[in-house]
């Protein structure tokens, strides 16, 4: 028995960050019900690199966040696709979307709408910046908002380096895998309170908000001092980043001044230890510059697994720096199956990224199927909502499956 079996989750969603959750939810023996426009599906099956076989299409997309759903394709435009929906919804736990506000209100979606179809309704929106219904979605409201909006306005941006001070750009979309992530967490703390306290659950999650509580260091300290720390820099430990040694770099991490102390005995520099400008961490960020200097000075003498190796010796947290080859090729990822290896049958085999989440019950290294758009709209609609070939055909003639 997995965490979540016997729970359905109906996802209207597109994108990244819709299926990043549902893939969640998945993962831990949810039945998770995509529901997709006619043609084509959901957008994101058609972004990235490609593998065809058969006259079938497989994206890197797919393989990436859609394994382990039932897809189904439903023309929500048309009054037999809306007719489908609302029965679907009887039948769901949760109703999982990141659809806009201003589309989920002119289909007639609402929290009031979905619980006067299931009573103990678990709802859950995910959006650029939230809705109005349990608390106001801001100036920036019905925004279309992809990752790199929500993390410039969260000022994530003037967090990493970017060169001749223009905002930088990490390159990871964390605006999706963080809110992601967290509109997970807030559905399953429903899914908790609707068992023991019973009732519908309401759960938003703005992209914006995940950001900002993302930034919190940076956006604490700028409001505590005045001053925003140092681009690309901890703001609040020093030495902390990445240092060049003989063959790459390694992250040294001097989180805090006992710490400190080991790392001058492990570079042999006692005499840094009576430096009063490097005794406490405010004042060795405020020396940043001398810092770096002293600590590349040792670096670069080394390897970076000599490096390594003697700062551990001295409990000095640090490790190498590894470029994406290299994290595919770790024994360190291998062991706790974070990069697996799938056969689907369009792509064949294939690198994948594994589940972090390690938990009592629950196979990790499960390969979970990829169903191509649409591809259990028959199965579903007959076992779910009984819908017989008669029905399905008069549904089809009314324009609901496009």
């Amino acid at each position: 028995m997995q965490a979540l079996n016997g729970i359905r989750v109906l996802a209207l969603e597109g994108y990244l960050a819709g299926n990043i959750g549902s893939l969640q939810f998945a993962r831990f023996g949810a039945e998770v019900i995509k529901l997709e426009p006619p043609g084509a599906g959901d957008i994101l099956r058609g972004v990235g690199s490609k593998v065809t076989k058969d006259g079938q299409v497989r994206s890197l997309s797919e393989l990436r966040v859609m394994a382990g759903k039932k897809s189904i394709q439903v023309d929500l435009q048309t009054p037999a696709g809306m007719d489908v929906f609302w029965r679907l919804v009887a039948h769901s736990d949760v109703v999982w979307t990141n659809m806009k506000p201003s589309s989920l209100e002119k289909l007639g979606i609402t929290f009031e709408t979905l619980c006067a179809r299931r009573a103990d309704m678990v709802y859950t929106t995910l959006s650029g910046f939230g809705h109005d219904d349990l608390i106001t979605s801001g100036p920036y409201g019905d925004w279309p908002a992809f990752d790199l909006i929500a993390q410039g306005l969260a000022g994530l941006q003037y967090r990493a380096d970017g060169l001749d001070g223009q905002p930088g750009y990490n390159g990871l979309p964390l605006g999706d895998q963080v809110s992601a992530l967290m509109a997970v967490l807030g559905t399953v703390l429903a899914l908790y309170r609707r068992k023991d306290q019973g009732g519908p659950q309401r759960v938003d999650l703005a992209m914006h908000d995940a950001m900002v509580s993302l930034n919190e260091l940076g956006l604490s300290l700028t409001a505590f001092s005045g001053q925003a720390p140092s681009r690309g820099r901890s703001g609040t430990s020093a030495p902390y980043g990445a240092y060049r040694a003989s063959d790459g770099y390694i992250n040294i991490t001097v989180g805090g001044d006992p710490i400190w102390q080991r790392f001058c005995s492990a570079i042999g520099r006692a005499d840094l230890l009576d430096d009063s400008r490097f005794t406490q961490s405010a004042g060795r960020v405020r020396h940043l510059r001398e810092i770096d200097v002293i600590v590349e000075t040792w670096t670069a003498r080394h390897t970076m697994m000599e490096a390594s190796a003697t700062l551990h010796q001295h409990g000095v947290p640090c490790g190498p720096v590894h470029d994406l080859p290299d994290v595919l090729n770790s024994p360190q990822a291998a062991a706790r199956n974070m990069v697996l290896t799938v056969d689907d049958p369009i792509a064949g085999q294939q690198r994948i990224i594994g589940n972090p989440i390690k938990m009592s019950g629950n196979d990790d290294r499960a390969s979970l199927p990829v169903s191509c758009a649409g591809a259990d709209t028959t199965t579903v609609l007959t076992d779910l909502l009984g819908i017989d070939a008669t029905e399905l055909a008069a549904l089809r003639a009314q324009g609901a499956f496009g």
